[in-house]
């Protein structure tokens, strides 16, 4: 038998000391997690988001990049006041604490939109 046909050993279980938990202690469950992958298909802030995105796309090959960075700048401004506002949050803007995602989402809103205004757009010949 040579050194290739040797099985390799299989992986210990994981202790339950080990185990991941969730907010609440509870031990995950992994279809459970799967279960909800699944289903955020069906979430409609993921949608918004998505489509959001896709609208910033266009607007800049329609009207340009800073107009469609722009567009994105003012999207992510909602999106900061809404996660600052609405109690949870839609699933597609709660990552994590309120306050770290409120203050990453104005961030990149007030950079992004002070990028659009101030990159020169090159000119095409």
């Amino acid at each position: 038998m040579s050194r290739e046909d040797t099985p390799l050993p299989l992986p210990d279980p994981v202790p339950p000391t080990e185990e991941r938990f969730d907010a609440e202690g509870r031990p995950l469950d992994p279809r459970a997690i799967a279960r909800a992958s699944l289903a955020a298909d069906r979430n409609w802030s993921l949608w918004v988001v998505s489509g959001a995105v896709a609208l910033s796309v266009a607007v800049a090959v329609v009207a340009g990049t800073p107009t469609g960075a722009l567009v994105l700048a003012v999207f992510l401004a909602c999106c900061a006041v809404v996660r600052g506002v609405v109690r949870g949050g839609p699933a597609a803007l709660v990552v994590r604490s309120r306050v770290t995602d409120v203050t990453v989402l104005a961030a990149l809103a007030i950079a992004i939109g002070v990028l659009s205004q101030i990159v020169p757009v090159p000119v095409v010949p």
